[in-house]
C-alpha cells in the first residue's frame, strides 16, 4: 500500500490536501464532516454496535489507517501506515445534557479541537439523548487534507444502508490548449479580485447551528425568481449575517466575500483527495429587501458559471503549489486563505436521494460541518439528504451567534415554505448543487 521515494516511505500528500495541513498551522482546525439525526427508537445501537459497524466499513476506506510521517521543514507530508487504529479513541459515546443546545456545543467543542497527527485523523460520536424519544445523534469528522466535503460524504456512505452513489454530474473535457488558455485567463481575473474589507478580532472558538427546509421548496423558489438554489442560499445567509450582526456588517462596509466550492471531481473521482476549486463573491450585506439581495447575489455569482477563475484556483491548488518549496507552499496557504482575502466560505452538496439507516436505525435531517478559514466568523454547508437541504452553520462566536443565524434562517425558510409555488417545470435534477467548473 505504501511507496517508496528515495528511500523514503510513504505516499506523498498531493499539495491541494497538504494546503490544509499549512492552514491548520495557524491553530484554526481545519475538520470536514456531518451530522446525522437518526430517529427515535426502543433499539438504539450501544457503542459496541457503533465501533463493529465502523471497523467493518468506514475503518477500511484508504487514509482510515494512515497516519503522517514526521514531516520538517523542507520535506513534503506523506502518509504511511498506521500500526494500529484504536476503535476506542476514534469511535466515541457522547451525551447531551440538554438535547439539540447540547448537541450544538458539542460539534462547536470538536469542531475547535485539532486531530492529532501520530494517528489516522478522523472521528467517529454517537451522540445521545439530542431529540424527542431520547432520538441520537451521528457525527463524523475527517481531516480536510484526507478528503473534500464532497469526498466526506462518499466516504460516510459506508456506514449507512442500502449502499447509495452520488449524482456527480459529468461533462465533455476541456482539451489542453483550451484548458490552458482557460487558466491564463483566470489567474489574470484571480489577480484582480484584490484584498477584502478588514474583520473585527477573532477567537479560537466555535459555535454551530442547523437550519433544514424540504429540497424541492428551495429548488422551486429559487425557479420562480429565475435564479439557482446556491444562490437562494448565499442571499439567505447575507440576509441573515445583516439581522443578526448589523455591527460586523457595517465592520466589512456592507460587503461579505464569500469563497463558493465549485467542483472539478468526475464520476470517476475516489473520495480521497480535495478535487474542488473555489470562486470569489462579494455579497451585500447591507439590509436591502430580500428579492433586491437575491437578484443582486444572483449576478454576482454568473461567474460560477464560467469555468476560468475556478480553473485557475485548482490549478494553483494542484499543481502550482507542488512545484514550489515547501515553506513556501505554507507561506502561500497561511496568506491568502485567510480574512486578508475571504470572509465565509459556502459549499452546496449533492447527496444521496433515498432513505437510508444507521445500524438499522432510520436517519432523518443531515448537516454538513466545514471549517473555518481562520479568523473569519461563517463557514456553511448545505447538503441535500433524501429530499432535505440540510444547513450547518460554523461561526466564530466572537463574530456571529451560531443559534441567532440558524433561527433567522429557520423563520426564513418558513416564509419560503409557505409561499412556495405550486409547481415549476423545467427544474433540473442537479439544479443549485456544485457543479463541475471544468
Amino acid at each position: 500500500m505504501a511507496t517508496w521515494l528515495r528511500g523514503t516511505p510513504g505516499t506523498v500528500v498531493p499539495s491541494s490536501d497538504a494546503f490544509f495541513l499549512h492552514i491548520e498551522g495557524t491553530g484554526a482546525a481545519q475538520h470536514v464532516g456531518g451530522l446525522v439525526m437518526l430517529e427515535a427508537t426502543d433499539d438504539r445501537p450501544s457503542i459496541d454496535d457503533v465501533r463493529a459497524l465502523v471497523r467493518d466499513s468506514f475503518a477500511r476506506l484508504p487514509r482510515m489507517h494512515q497516519r503522517l510521517a514526521p514531516t520538517s521543514r523542507w520535506r513534503r507530508p506523506r502518509w504511511i501506515e498506521a500500526d494500529y487504529v484504536d476503535l476506542d479513541w476514534h469511535v466515541t459515546e457522547l451525551h447531551s445534557p440538554d438535547g439539540k443546545a447540547g448537541l450544538m456545543r458539542i460539534l462547536g467543542e470538536l469542531a475547535e479541537t485539532s486531530m492529532p497527527r501520530d494517528r489516522p485523523m478522523w472521528r467517529v460520536a454517537i451522540v445521545r439523548d439530542v431529540g424527542p424519544g431520547r432520538a441520537d445523534a451521528l457525527v463524523v469528522l475527517v481531516h480536510h487534507s484526507i478528503a473534500d466535503g464532497i469526498g466526506t460524504v462518499l466516504q460516510a456512505l459506508s456506514l449507512f444502508e442500502p449502499r447509495a452513489t452520488l449524482p456527480v454530474p459529468s461533462g465533455q473535457a476541456a482539451n489542453r490548449l483550451r484548458r490552458a488558455a482557460a487558466v491564463a485567463v483566470g489567474l489574470a481575473q484571480l489577480a484582480t479580485d484584490g484584498t477584502a474589507a478588514s474583520l473585527p478580532p477573532s477567537s479560537a472558538q466555535r459555535g454551530f447551528g442547523v437550519a433544514d427546509v424540504e429540497l424541492e421548496v428551495v429548488r422551486r423558489t429559487a425557479a420562480a425568481h429565475g435564479v439557482r438554489v446556491t444562490d437562494l442560499v448565499i442571499a439567505l445567509l447575507a440576509d441573515a449575517v445583516y439581522a443578526v450582526a448589523p455591527e460586523l456588517a457595517r465592520s466589512v462596509d456592507g460587503r461579505m466575500r464569500f469563497s463558493v466550492t465549485t467542483m472539478v471531481r468526475t464520476p470517476d473521482s475516489v473520495a480521497e483527495g480535495n478535487a474542488t476549486a473555489a470562486v470569489i463573491i462579494d455579497v451585500p450585506v447591507d439590509g436591502r429587501p430580500f428579492d433586491d439581495l437575491l437578484v443582486e447575489v444572483a449576478t454576482r455569482t454568473r461567474r460560477l458559471r464560467r469555468p476560468t477563475r475556478a480553473m485557475a484556483s485548482r490549478f494553483v491548488m494542484a499543481t502550482g503549489l507542488r512545484l514550489v518549496p515547501e515553506p513556501f507552499a505554507r507561506w502561500f496557504a497561511q496568506t491568502v486563505y485567510g480574512p486578508r482575502f475571504l470572509h465565509a466560505v459556502v459549499s452546496n452538496m449533492p447527496g444521496p436521494t433515498v432513505a437510508l439507516t444507521f445500524a438499522g436505525v432510520g436517519t432523518g435531517p443531515t448537516y454538513p460541518i466545514l471549517p473555518l478559514v481562520p479568523e473569519t466568523p461563517l463557514a456553511v454547508g448545505a447538503l441535500s439528504w433524501n429530499g432535505v437541504l440540510g444547513i450547518g452553520l460554523a461561526t466564530d462566536p466572537q463574530l456571529l451567534d451560531a443559534a441567532a443565524v440558524a433561527n433567522h434562517l429557520d423563520a426564513t425558510l418558513a416564509r419560503l415554505r409557505e409561499s412556495s409555488p405550486v409547481s415549476v417545470s423545467g427544474s433540473r435534477p442537479l439544479e443549485g448543487e456544485e457543479e463541475p467548473s471544468a
